[in-house]
């Protein structure tokens, strides 16, 4: 590797070095596998990457066909470049395997075993969590459970009762957080990131009862945005934002999600933008659509107020006030 992109295979038969190199669109220092087969024969000479990129190079007119390997051979590292820090195995020479493991247990520095983390410890990511193989172990990748932790064990959800809710406050005023007795709910002040163009959303939700409030992030001025479900159980995007001078919703899915059922919902608001995504086969279709804020598309409706039957909720749980 010469570059986290690039792949050279290089050689000299007599008349002068050859190089070959091929360039992956991604970079290749990315704690995955990939593989490479090098070929040099009487006509031609031929560099692969990963089945996918691949460069060949005709034979020179002149040299000798064969190579004349008097020396030793080395692997990771050579006449003082920079050595190679990974894992190497199914390593062939002319059709050879050499076994590297038992060569790894009498050279200082290296490790014998390289047969994957996942393939043997990839069920210790439980709960859905995606096993991520690294150079030298794995990690757990929780992104798309509702679990968190090394091994996506720890429960990060909560159970809701009829009429309680939990209030964040990102911009808090000089007061500590406090329990409210009418609405069952906790208040927790919570460190304010300082960014006001963006937010990142993500959570799972069940539940059987329509209409109710998933999530509603207000602020001090009149913008909001709301995530809730509708009387017959679809969901709805609702939001203010922007100074905008009439708030739109986005009707996500069709389907009646108030089922019992576990649905995932992904949202991402830059600036003007609202990026939506779905976990495939439960609440979108697979991929993402980017809806512009203000925009008069056929999705988009507008609304001067929330919905009547879910005003009282917000208004008792103090997210909503009078700001005449």
């Amino acid at each position: 590797m010469t570059t986290p992109t690039v792949v050279s295979f290089s050689f000299d038969v007599g008349n002068g070095p050859v190089e070959l190199a091929v360039r992956s669109l991604a970079p290749l220092n990315d704690d995955q596998w990939h593989r490479v087969s090098a070929e040099r024969n009487v006509k031609e000479a031929v560099l692969q990457l990963d089945q996918q990129y691949r460069e060949v190079r005709p034979a020179p007119s002149q040299g000798h066909t064969r190579l004349e390997l008097y020396s030793q051979l080395y692997v990771g590292a050579a006449g003082g470049q920079k050595g190679f820090l990974g894992c190497i195995r199914s390593l062939k020479m002319n059709g050879v395997t050499l076994d590297l493991e038992e060569r790894a247990k009498v050279t200082p520095g290296v490790k014998p075993g390289c047969s994957g983390h996942c393939t043997s410890y990839g069920m210790y990511c439980r709960n859905g969590g995606k096993c991520i193989e690294k150079y030298n172990g794995y990690s757990c990748d929780c992104t798309s459970t509702a679990y968190d932790g090394t091994f996506c064990t720890k429960d990060v959800g909560g159970f809701f009762e009829a009429g309680t809710l939990v209030k964040y406050n990102f911009m808090p005023e000089n007061t500590a957080a406090v329990a409210s007795k009418d609405t069952k709910g906790l208040s927790r002040n919570v460190a304010p990131e300082g960014n006001l163009t963006r937010e990142d959303l993500a959570f799972s939700f069940s539940t059987s009862s329509a209409p109710s409030i998933l999530v509603y992030i207000s602020s001090r001025t009149q913008d909001y945005m709301a995530v809730v479900l509708r009387h017959n159980g679809t969901l709805q995007i609702r939001y203010n934002l922007g100074g905008l001078q009439e708030p739109f919703t986005i009707d996500v899915d069709q389907r009646n999600l108030a089922n019992g059922q576990p649905h995932t919902v992904n949202i991402t608001r830059v600036d003007r933008n609202i990026q939506l995504q779905g976990v495939p086969g439960r609440l979108l279709a697979p991929g993402s659509s980017i809806q512009p804020l203000g925009t008069a598309v056929q999705s988009h409706q507008r609304h001067h107020h929330l919905p009547w039957d879910l005003i009282p909720a917000l208004w008792a749980a103090g997210i909503l006030w009078d700001r005449r």
